[in-house]
């Protein structure tokens, strides 16, 4: 669904996504880098929630997984999706509240590892959107743009 500000998300989706995945991996316009939670927990390791680079497939991503949480096996429910606005716009409208209260539910400080990974994924998108102002890396201005066709 379209709104005046772009491409939407059904929420009761998003909701019964955050409410059933084992391992959830959220991807970003900005920039490639990924939000990943894992859910699961054991009396010895928590929730774990981090910032990700990307893999190039789904095999990788669960070899990954192998490496750092190894002792969970493979996840019954894995999930990925691109959410389709800012990172700000992710926190301001709480989309991730479900998911906040599975982690507040279980043990360890889950909830905490997603506040660092918000503050990590903010500076990744305001590094963005000053590389994107200055024209670098991948980013055209305005005015070269124009030159380039002139």
């Amino acid at each position: 669904m379209l709104t005046e500000h772009g491409m939407d998300i059904d929420r009761d989706a998003m909701d019964q996504v955050l409410s059933q995945a084992d391992v959830l991996t959220i991807g970003f316009t900005l920039f490639p880098q990924r939000l990943l939670i894992d859910t699961r927990f054991n009396d010895e390791a928590g929730p774990m929630v981090t910032v990700v680079d990307p893999v190039a497939s789904v095999q990788e991503r669960y070899l990954w997984l192998g490496k750092h949480r190894g002792m969970f096996g493979a996840p019954n429910a894995f999930s990925f999706f691109v959410w389709p606005h800012t990172v700000r716009g992710l926190a301001e409208r709480d989309a991730l509240r479900v998911m906040r209260e599975r982690l507040e539910r279980a043990p360890g400080d889950g909830p905490d590892q997603l506040d660092h990974a918000f503050a990590v994924l903010r500076g990744l998108e305001d590094a963005e959107f000053r590389r994107a102002i200055r024209g670098e890396a991948h980013w055209k201005t305005l005015w070269e743009a124009q030159s380039a066709s002139a």
